[in-house]
This record gives C-alpha cells, structure tokens and sequence, in this order.
C-alpha cells in the first residue's frame, strides 16, 4: 500500500467569479517529486496556495499527512538586494518562524550550519544575503527551508531571473534533497527541459489538470504533439 502524503479531491477555486481552478484531483506519495508547468493565468501559483493553507478552496478536498511543511513562495527574494542580514540570520528564520519567542540554541546554530553545508554556502554564513549570487541567494532560501526538518517543500518559480547554469545546479540540489534526504517536493517551473531530468512526476496545469505522470509520458502525449511555445501561451 502506498503512503500518501497528499490527496487534492475535486477541487475548485473561483476568483472575482472567475473560475481559476476545476475539478483538480490528484495524489502524491512520500518520496516524489513532482513538476507543474502551464501558461501563464492557469492556476498553477493558486494550486500550492490552496496545498499549503494560505487559499480556500470553494469546492473540494485536500488532505495533508504531515505538518512539517516548508513552502518558498515568488516574491521570496523581494529580501535578497538591500535585507540587512547576513545568510546565518536569514536561515535562522526558519527556526525562529516555528515560534517567534524561541531563542536560538547551540543546538539551533548546528541545524543551521548543517542546512547552509547541504546547499554547500557553509563558508558563506557571514555574508549579506545581497553580496551573493542570485543563484547563491536561492540556495539560501532553500537552507532556510530545510532547516526545520520538512518533509514537504513546495517551491513557486524559484529560479526566476536565474542563468541556465545556476538553474541546472539550483534543480540538480533539489534532486539531491528529494533523492537522499527523502524530502517530498512540489515545484511550479517553465523549465520544462531542465526539471524533467530531475522531477518523478509532471503534471500540467491549466485550469484543469491535463496531464500528471511520467516525465516521459509527458513529453511522448503532451509535449511533441505541440510546439512548446504554444504549450505555454494558451
């Protein structure tokens, strides 16, 4: 028997009367890792939303079988330029957010460093988040994502604005804490090419979910039957 992590049925979600989401039903076991791609306006940002709590859903169900949620939303990096913290504060955040009295621990400041050597920005720990790389300044929000144990992370767009190079490294580190830390992980990218060597399961979204499966059978009934341009701008 399956262990399932999540379990969305039926759902539906309106915005100012318009439908954004409709008849969404789909599961995902411990362990996957799942990409979502569609046009722009299809729902897809709502989608994790809704998993993670932020959005109610009008109609439907979803079902979470685990608290230890980590969620990187678009907007993240709004703090990467000019926040006055250095990367060790910032990944503390995501101790300090379980609860804002906690006081950080000897014991806290090893998680810290564990999660900053994970993403391999250990020896950056004392820089301003805004002197590094925006490939650096994600792996960043990764720590501080992991830092807490999730066993969900749930990732909106997070190389947005990145070079080709640091999105290979940026989605070959997400493979690595899927694959030998066992985090489940949800991701919404246009990186279709880049995430399909690493996702288990792709999914696309527009409105309604068109397709969730194998990568390959993705690209075998989804993608080569269309240009990927027009994929993405319907």
């Amino acid at each position: 028997m399956s262990d399932k992590i999540l379990e969305v049925r039926g759902l539906y979600f309106t915005y100012d009367g318009e439908n954004v989401l409709e008849d969404i039903t789909f599961s995902l076991d411990r362990g996957e890792f799942l990409g979502i791609i569609g046009p722009n306006g299809s729902g897809k940002s709502t989608l994790l939303k809704l998993i993670t709590g932020i959005l109610k859903p009008d109609r439907g169900e979803i079902k979470l079988y685990t608290d230890r949620i980590s969620y990187i939303p678009q907007k993240i990096t709004s703090l990467s330029y000019n926040f006055p913290a250095t990367v060790e504060e910032i990944v503390s955040l995501g101790i300090l957010s379980k609860g804002m009295l906690k006081r950080i621990s000897r014991k806290d400041y090893n998680l810290i460093e564990q999660a900053l050597d994970k993403v391999g920005l250990l020896e950056l720990k004392n820089k301003r988040l805004g002197e590094l790389s925006g490939g650096q300044q994600q792996r960043v929000h990764i720590a501080r994502a992991i830092v807490s144990n999730p066993e969900l992370l749930v990732l909106d767009e997070p190389t947005t604005g990145i070079d080709i190079v640091n999105q290979t490294r940026f989605y070959e580190l997400l493979g690595h804490l899927n694959s030998e830390m066992g985090i489940t992980v949800i991701i919404v990218s246009h990186d279709i090419s880049t995430i399909a060597g690493e996702v288990t399961t792709m999914a696309y979204l527009d409105k309604k979910l068109h397709f969730i499966g194998k990568p390959k059978d993705f690209f075998r009934k989804i993608l080569w039957p269309v240009e990927l341009e027009d994929l993405l701008s319907r």
